[in-house]
């Protein structure tokens, strides 16, 4: 099956030319290391009248974070117009490929070097190897070899497809159960939609984004099975993941700024709410091989607080949250969050490993073992230590 994951390409204009939107699809979410990777170029022609478009011969990408890896070339596969026409409406489709460099292996992010553009995100895997020894076709290369079927319309769909790149995971989404007493699940559903393509004259603007994330705790053992508390928080805000890179093994730091706010979606005594204005930098070192670690202390200030005005002697000003672990291994994320108050502080612990493995079956997601200790786990109780938290459950995204 044909993966939706789709990638907007920029191309360049030229004399009675018209700029073109690439859509790019991997033909498989998985490649072998060192295997091949075949992905299909989609050019729509989304304007009212018939425009020309150039395509291009070959695509270079470059790994994120590996900068001892050579670029990955995709090849034109197929005898290439230089130019097409196409009339309102109508899209042209042709196939690109190249070989991944070897010793990538897990989620691998190619950045592009001779274009502009997000970048393509796949996973590469070890080969599982048979009892004769011999290592199976990598799923391009089976791909490669089956019948071609038509694709969905879905994916042909150049609506669809810019409808769905608009959309990225947020802050962790996961599903994990546990006990402080009463059995209880606590998940997180977060998402965040980037108001602009990103083929804009401004590239301010490209990095505007609407957030959503909702958390919720799930009483299992009460006879209704009632939510004990659910936290909203809708927020726009600018993203940049690399405003300044150095050549110390790939550090980079990115930045985020804007305005968020919280609520519990009650009403009366059990109301609570906030608002805050928030600027977080990142700092990313890569260590050897594939591992890393990251600090990003979330800086903020109440805008509104009326409904809890003594939120800061337990929330405080700055949710400190440092992350360490392989790109695809395990990967432990600590949030530490101080109130004004000499006793008050929350610490919660998230660990998860990807269950993308020849040994659980490629499943999907990770392994998620989550701690908290401290005041208001949730926005109901911030004034209040809650019991300590034990959780295991599934991790969608991290």
């Amino acid at each position: 099956m044909r993966c939706s994951l789709f990638l907007f390409l920029i191309a360049w204009s030229a004399a009675g030319v018209a700029r073109a939107d690439f859509l790019l699809a991997p033909e498989s979410p998985t490649v072998a290391p060192g295997g091949r990777i075949e992905v299909t170029l989609f050019l729509p022609n989304d304007s009212a009248e018939e425009r020309s478009f150039d395509l291009p011969a070959r695509l270079t990408l470059r790994p994120r974070g590996r900068s001892d890896a050579p670029v990955v070339v995709l090849e034109a596969t197929e005898p290439r117009q230089a130019r097409v026409r196409l009339v309102p409406g109508a899209f042209h489709r042709a196939r690109y490929s190249g070989t991944l460099p070897e010793g990538l292996v897990g989620e691998i992010v190619l950045e592009p070097v001779d274009f502009q553009g997000p970048p393509l995100a796949f996973t590469t895997s070890a080969p599982e190897f048979s009892p004769s020894g011999e290592p199976p076709p990598s799923a391009a290369v089976q791909a490669a070899s089956a019948p071609e079927t038509p694709a969905p319309a879905t994916a042909l769909d150049p609506d669809a497809a810019r409808f769905a790149s608009a959309f990225s995971p947020y802050e962790p989404n996961y599903f994990a159960v546990g006990s402080d007493g009463p059995t209880n699940v606590r998940f997180q559903v977060s998402l965040k939609f980037r108001f602009f393509n990103p083929n804009t004259k401004t590239p301010f603007l490209e990095k505007i984004f609407l957030g959503y994330s909702q958390n919720s705790i799930w009483d299992l053992d009460s006879d209704s099975k009632p939510f004990r508390d659910s936290s909203y928080s809708p927020s726009l805000f600018f993203l940049d993941d690399t405003v300044s890179q150095w050549n110390f093994r790939q550090t980079k730091l990115g930045i985020q700024g804007g305005f968020e706010h919280e609520s519990n979606g009650k009403d009366g005594t059990s109301s609570r709410s906030i608002s805050i204005a928030f600027v977080r930098p990142t700092l990313t070192f890569p260590l050897e091989g594939n591992y890393f670690i990251s600090v990003s202390p979330k800086i903020y200030d109440y805008l509104d607080k009326e409904e809890n005005p003594d939120i800061p002697e337990y929330r405080g000003y700055v949710d400190l949250l440092v992350k360490i672990g392989e790109t695809d291994g395990w990967q432990f994320a600590s949030t530490f969050r101080k109130g004004t108050l000499p006793e008050a502080y929350s610490f919660q612990m998230d660990a998860s490993y990807p269950l993308k493995k020849p040994t659980f079956g490629n499943l999907g997601g990770y392994l998620h073992l989550q701690y908290f200790n401290g005041y208001g786990e949730s926005l109901i109780d911030y004034n209040q230590r809650v019991r300590t938290q034990f959780r295991i459950g599934l991790m969608i995204t991290r």
